[in-house]
């Protein structure tokens, strides 16, 4: 688990969930009945509304911030996600940065039907493409790099996260707060990382069992809830020991409105099976 925990980091595509999350341990209990003006009675409560409001969401935009320690190899990259439930569209851009700060480079999934779409500029100096389509349907379990990577770009999903935290028995409401402009209520607590896989659906609960797996058996969360039922924030982090943590920081800017996923140019795309991308730097 540590060497798949390392390649989310390492590809030029490096997605994964993370980032820095305020390291405060959660207390109370889901049945606590304080609550703010317009919030739901108990946190449980609150987090069993979302989810349900959550699977009517069409599209979705977000920021996320990954930070990762594993060993002594530490990583922290951002991403834009784009999400389109109608045909399941994904599109995830990440920009690089070199240690002044300044772009040097990017990298962008597209996840159209049954077909994963990897943009990188280093491409160009392998292929001459900008843009490599692996079809889904062909890969096997040893093409880990691939399954990664779907692992990673299904994690920002706010409904996944909605539905893991309804595992928690501690969650508990904070307060009220404006979060990207936007009027939410608070909440934290911990859950059992196998009781949260347990209310996903097979192929979702591989992919959070990947991400999530290597770093501890009781993640902690926070979730910024706004008066419409829907996640506006997401806090995550956890630790198995000092030299294993995951924070993950996702920021939800929009529900429901259009957006953009089209297939790559056809003149600018190499189809290649799976197995094909083992040595081409995605």
């Amino acid at each position: 688990m540590m060497t798949m925990a390392g390649r989310y980091m390492a590809g030029a595509a490096g997605l994964a969930l993370v980032v820095s999350l305020m390291g405060c341990s959660a207390s109370g209990s889901g049945k606590k009945t304080s609550r703010v003006e317009g919030s739901p009675v108990t946190a449980a409560e609150a987090l069993d509304q979302a989810a349900k409001r959550l699977r009517s969401v069409q599209t979705y935009q977000a920021s996320v911030s990954v930070s990762t320690v594993v060993g002594s190899t530490r990583k922290h990259l951002f991403g834009e996600i784009t999400s389109r439930s109608k045909d399941q569209a994904l599109k995830y851009a990440v920009p690089f940065f070199d240690e002044e700060g300044n772009a040097t480079s990017d990298s962008t999934q597209l996840l159209l039907g049954d077909k994963l779409y990897i943009k990188n500029r280093k491409l160009l100096e392998v292929i001459h493409k900008s843009w490599i389509g692996i079809p889904l349907s062909g890969l096997k379990p040893t093409d880990t790099y691939v399954v990664a990577l779907l692992a990673q770009i299904h994690q920002p999903d706010p409904l996944l996260h909605a539905r893991m935290f309804t595992a928690s028995k501690d969650v508990h409401l904070v307060g009220r707060e404006t979060t990207g402009g936007t009027a939410t209520t608070r909440y934290q607590g911990t859950f059992a990382l196998s009781e949260a896989l347990a209310k996903l659906d097979p192929t979702e609960r591989t992919e959070a069992q990947a991400v999530y797996g290597p770093f501890g058996t009781t993640p902690y969360f926070e979730v910024w809830i706004d008066d419409h039922q829907l996640v506006r924030k997401v806090n995550m982090v956890g630790k198995r020991g000092a030299k294993h943590r995951i924070n993950a920081t996702m920021n939800y800017s929009t529900f429901d409105t259009p957006v953009s996923i089209t297939t790559p140019p056809s003149n600018d795309l190499k189809n290649l099976p799976g197995p094909a991308t083992k040595n081409i730097p995605i």
